[in-house]
């Protein structure tokens, strides 16, 4: 009798343990966006951003987690392409180097390994952003080392939400 009441206790937990559902870390660790098709040597792992959606004129905190097989180069640059509606609204290179590597402490060539990054930056007012509105776009976000032609290291593709008060 004992060893059927443990039974039933062991095929009660693993029903609990499978219908459970994983935390949001474990099942979208990217928060909706994905690894672009292709084929990348260095891999993003955790991808997300605070606030969501991101509000014009504060400031925005992304937090990224990176596995490098290959080396990050001086002069890699992020790459950074919006798109509303299937048109290219902005698209902005900047020094990967300088703007992500170096402030986290990190030196380029930055070697393979992972890593864990965070960014902050404030999110400028635009002559044309509508007022008490939500845009979301469509995002793509490449980091390539320099070169010709440059060699893309990894790549992200996503909706990112704009709201303009």
């Amino acid at each position: 009798m004992h060893k059927f009441f443990t039974f039933i206790i062991f095929l009660t937990l693993i029903t609990f343990t499978i219908s459970f559902p994983y935390s949001n870390f474990r099942r979208d660790s990217l928060s909706g966006y994905t690894q672009c098709s292709g084929s990348f040597p260095n891999e993003v792992t955790y991808f997300s951003f605070s606030p969501n959606p991101v509000v014009v004129g504060q400031k925005v905190t992304y937090y990224v987690t990176e596995v490098n097989t290959a080396t990050i180069q001086q002069g890699a640059t992020l790459n950074v392409t919006g798109s509303y509606q299937q048109h290219v609204v902005f698209n902005e290179v900047t020094d990967f180097c300088k703007e992500w590597i170096e402030v986290n402490g990190y030196k380029c060539p930055l070697e393979p390994g992972t890593y864990n990054l965070v960014v902050s930056e404030l999110i400028h007012p635009g002559p044309n952003d509508p007022k008490n509105a939500t845009i979301e776009y469509d995002l793509r976000v490449e980091v390539a080392n320099p070169g010709d032609p440059k060699t893309i290291l990894s790549c992200l593709e996503g909706k990112y939400p704009i709201y303009a008060p």
